[in-house]
């Protein structure tokens, strides 16, 4: 009998400085409020405000001038406390950080909105974000038209908070690794 012997290398980009980890495909590195989070390498950073503490993170290919990609946000101290023109985040509420109305994430049009219809989550518990427990809620969101009021599309708002490392990860799009990345970040 012959055996054989298969070798998959990694390709690890950093992205930001941090210790790499090995991986089983090609992976890069994201660096943020003291964590390590290992993506797939097609994931991109892009700063879609001038705050230094919020990071969105494209988890598809994505044009870089259009505002509407499948992606997550990092989000740091500043933001969650508030200031100016955002609204600080509070554990009972919704990440919703402007004070006027958000557009609905799945447009490129002007014409829809998003709401949160239900002030109770329909998910409140603990998960892992590496070795620590984040406060892990789910809310129910929708997308609605100007004009009728009416509800063109659902969603879930998945929220982690790191109280103590005031850290948000804010996921409106239900991305299905995101999970695993953080419950594999390091700290």
């Amino acid at each position: 009998m012959i055996k054989t012997m298969t070798i998959v290398a990694a390709l690890v980009v950093p992205l930001a400085a941090g210790p790499a980890a090995p991986a089983a495909a090609q992976t890069k590195t994201i660096a943020f409020g003291g964590m390590t989070l290992t993506v797939p390498d097609g994931w991109m950073v892009r700063r879609l405000t001038a705050s230094s503490d919020w990071l969105t993170v494209t988890t598809e290919k994505c044009g870089r001038k259009k505002v509407t990609c499948p992606s997550f946000e990092l989000v740091g101290a500043k933001t969650i406390k508030g200031g100016n023109d955002m609204k600080g985040y509070r554990t009972d509420r919704q990440f919703e950080p402007g004070t006027g109305v958000n557009a609905c994430r799945f447009r490129s049009d002007t014409d829809h909105g998003e709401r949160f219809p239900s002030d109770k989550p329909l998910v409140n518990e603990f998960r892992p974000v590496g070795a620590r427990k984040a406060e892990y809620r789910e809310w129910a969101g929708e997308c609605y038209s100007f004009k009728t009021g009416k509800t063109v599309k659902r969603f879930t708002q998945r929220l982690w908070y790191l109280s103590k490392e005031k850290v948000l990860v804010v996921d409106g799009w239900n991305n299905p690794e995101l999970a695993d990345v953080l419950a594999h970040a390091r700290w």
